[in-house]
């Protein structure tokens, strides 16, 4: 018999709740709601704790009646900070990493005689030897965010007694335990990450003005964290004592519900953002494009990752603008094809460009463009954004027989379609993709209780379609991927000169 997972997957945009069959990984009950982004300021990005956890609370007790689940799991999106006072409650809103209010922070970071790729030579090298990467200059990262709030919150951080991320703050709330997992401590950039799991490094966060005791327990994603408490079992809808499992970041999750879990075996997640990345066995990293390692839900594996930042966000952006309302009529007219070009670029980007000023743009529009067209030109643009990353990646993991795509934006066959022939390469789809990370959740719980390995469980994973690259696009998009390139190399100068002035 399996078991019952409970599990929770906060994203960017909505938060889904299910629970977990481990016999074959599906989801026996399942509901969702939608997630609330606060924006105070342009470029500022945040949610109400509070609401947060209630949402959590409420979709928990409506998937959970009726089941004796066996564990609780959360994910949620990564770069999040949830700063918490002496008495353990949130200072503030969480700022969670779409969050650009850190950009050029630190600032240590980026000034100085000896600069490469903008970057002070010596902290680079000091970054990099330890923790296997570095903070973007798009001041999404942990420390970015931090140093911003030391400098421009000073009354808000001398209040602060505990940094967790997002999903570190729903473990605290469910069990009170103050625990954070291996891939969300290495995003941070203040772990030291070569010895296959991390440990925070004190010299770094003191040079940068934290102190360890900010910071919680590193723990591996399959320990138990602790129990569900007696006063939040209620709230919950599942029994005091169950174990709540640390689990993994959004990423790591939903690499692992993509079933891409062997040595060097590539996925593409397309949801609000999108992600390419591999598991492999040492850190790499290749600095110039964003891209590099994270320890991974795997307990002693790395997480090959070239992460972007808008993806399905963008299909769901042009659904409400233009009051295409069904997934269908998207699948219909978004066959048309078209010499538009898109970029999906709306909250700068990560890989392979690390630029915070540039913005999503549609290209030779005319007054007989119609919405077929521009919906083309969209998918395109995500698969042209995805292609530029995967190349890098494939160059550093080996090139790939197939690949296997996964994620909510992976349910547009059109979109998988388009991938395949801007990849050159096979693609394989996982059955219901946009169940990617409560899946992974699952696998996660189920070897927390010892009850799978993650080989085994991934072996019970069904694939739904395999798209096949079209040989009359394939050359349509290399080409397309020229002038996609050429367009960021003419214009990001002009971004910049519009954008610098918003942060």
């Amino acid at each position: 018999m399996g078991s019952l997972i409970a599990a929770v997957d906060v994203g960017t945009t909505s938060i889904k709740a299910g629970v977990v069959d481990t016999d074959d990984y599906s989801v026996r009950s399942f509901s969702s709601r939608k997630a609330e982004v606060i924006h105070p300021r342009e470029g500022f990005a945040e949610k109400d704790p509070e609401r947060l956890w209630n949402t959590v609370a409420d979709l928990l007790r409506e998937v959970c009646d009726g089941h004796d689940v066996d564990a609780l799991v959360f994910t949620a999106h990564m770069a999040g900070i949830v700063p918490l006072d002496l008495e353990g409650e949130p200072v503030g809103n969480m700022i969670i990493w779409l969050d650009e209010r850190g950009k050029g922070y630190p600032r240590e970071l980026w000034s100085g005689p000896l600069r490469v790729q903008g970057y002070n030579l010596p902290r680079l090298l000091r970054f990099l030897r330890i923790t296997g990467g570095a903070p973007s200059r798009t001041g999404k990262d942990v420390v970015s965010k931090l140093a911003w709030m030391m400098e421009n919150e000073p009354e808000r951080f001398r209040k602060v007694s505990r940094i967790l991320d997002v999903k570190g703050y729903l473990i605290y709330r469910a069990c009170g335990e103050i625990v954070t997992s291996q891939d969300e401590a290495h995003l941070t950039w203040l772990a030291d990450t070569r010895k296959g799991k991390a440990e925070w490094h004190v010299g770094l966060m003191k040079e940068y003005g934290l102190s360890p005791d900010l910071f919680p327990e590193i723990r591996d994603s399959t320990d138990i964290a602790g129990r569900v408490g007696e006063r939040v079992a209620g709230e919950l809808g599942i029994s005091p004592g169950t174990p709540v499992v640390v689990g993994a970041g959004d990423m790591c999750t939903a690499a692992i519900g993509s079933g891409a879990i062997g040595e060097g075996e590539v996925h593409v997640y397309i949801g609000t953002s999108d992600w390419v990345a591999a598991h492999i066995s040492k850190r790499k990293a290749d600095l110039k494009h964003y891209i590099g390692t994270l320890l991974s839900g795997i307990p002693g594996k790395y997480l090959l990752v070239a992460e972007q930042e808008v993806a399905g966000g963008a299909i769901d952006w042009l659904m409400d603008l233009t009051g295409v309302g069904s997934h269908e009529e998207v699948e219909r007219i978004a066959r048309a094809e078209t010499n538009l070009l898109f970029t999906p670029w709306f909250f700068g980007e990560r890989a392979p460009l690390d630029d915070g000023y540039i913005r999503g743009s549609l290209v030779n529009l005319s007054l007989k463009t119609g919405k077929g067209e521009v919906f083309r030109a969209l998918m395109e643009g995500i698969a042209l954004n995805i292609g530029w990353a995967y190349e890098i990646v494939e160059g550093i993991v080996g090139r790939q027989a197939e690949v296997k795509v996964t994620g909510g934006g992976a349910r547009f066959d059109v979109l998988c379609e388009i991938i395949a022939s801007t990849l050159n390469r096979q693609v394989v789809r996982t059955a219901s993709p946009e169940m990617a990370g409560l899946r992974g959740l699952g696998v996660i719980g189920s070897v927390a209780l010892g009850k799978d390995t993650f080989e085994s469980a991934a072996s019970k994973f069904r694939f739904d379609r395999t798209f096949k690259p079209d040989e009359r696009l394939v050359n349509v998009y290399r080409k397309k991927m020229k002038h996609f390139r050429d367009y960021y190399k003419k214009t990001k100068g002009l971004f910049r000169s519009l954008n610098k002035g918003l942060f």
